[in-house]
């Protein structure tokens, strides 16, 4: 056999693939700005209140892929105190149980504390939620990744992603834009024409977990008043068939 050729085969296939690949996700983007030009005005034909979304600058980005680190290991090799730990402790009575105590508190005293950012939309009365970022980007909802303070009695817990980088199974593309995904949204009766977007924030959604590695999608994160209902929808901001998450 004629390795020579045959590896040049391979590398030919490979090229091809990829200039495939790359011709379809700039298809797939063309398609959603030339839709966004020639959308229709059904939203203003609804009292649906987008406001939030006026400020929308296009972006792009990509799946990522992470470890989720024992935190526990690294607090025992550390002179930090017991803060750093991935199960559930106890917090310092004098830590004022507010945003700004408890920013303090993780800034000075928490295992890459400066590492998670404030969420207004998770944090309630007795729980305060701060998100580890990735870049600019919030990674939702999953206690892998974020800061979790309980008033009574006042504890926290703590998940901490490491060795987070893009997955080798996508490339950057254009991020879908907010607009668009609401009026599916509304044609798709999943909203009524008198709903509220409260808030749009764009991050990232851990979608599997499996061999202490997890991979993780853009996903938009709406906070949605529909009449007397309040709800938290996460959307893919990369591909309109990937299944919508609720809140429960």
């Amino acid at each position: 056999m004629d390795w020579k050729l045959t590896k040049s085969i391979f590398l030919a296939a490979f090229i091809v693939i990829n200039l495939v690949l790359i011709y379809m996700i700039y298809n797939e983007s063309n398609e959603e700005v030339s839709r966004l030009s020639e959308q229709s005005d059904v939203l203003s034909k609804t009292n649906i209140d987008t406001s939030v979304l006026e400020d929308y600058e296009s972006r792009e980005m990509q799946m990522i892929v992470g470890e989720p680190e024992d935190i526990k290991t690294e607090a025992a090799n550390s002179a930090d105190d017991s803060t750093n730990n991935q199960t559930t402790v106890p917090v310092d009575e004098d830590v004022a149980f507010t945003r700004d105590g408890l920013e303090k508190f993780k800034n000075n005293s928490v295992y890459k504390g400066e590492a998670y950012h404030y969420d207004e939309v998770m944090s309630e009365s007795d729980a305060v939620v701060f998100n580890q970022m990735y870049e600019d980007y919030p990674i939702f909802s999953n206690e892998l990744a974020r800061l979790y303070f309980s008033e009574e009695p006042m504890t926290m817990s703590q998940g901490y992603i490491e060795n987070i980088e893009p997955s080798d199974f996508s490339v950057r593309q254009t991020v879908r834009n907010p607009n668009v995904i609401i009026e599916e949204l509304y044609m798709n009766e999943d909203i009524t024409g008198n709903a509220v977007i409260e808030s749009a924030k764009l991050g990232y959604y851990i979608i599997l977990e499996e061999n202490n590695q997890v991979m993780m999608r853009p996903k938009w994160q709406f906070e949605i008043t529909d009449g007397d209902i309040e709800r938290i929808l996460y959307v893919d901001a990369l591909n309109q068939t990937e299944d919508i998450i609720e809140r429960e």
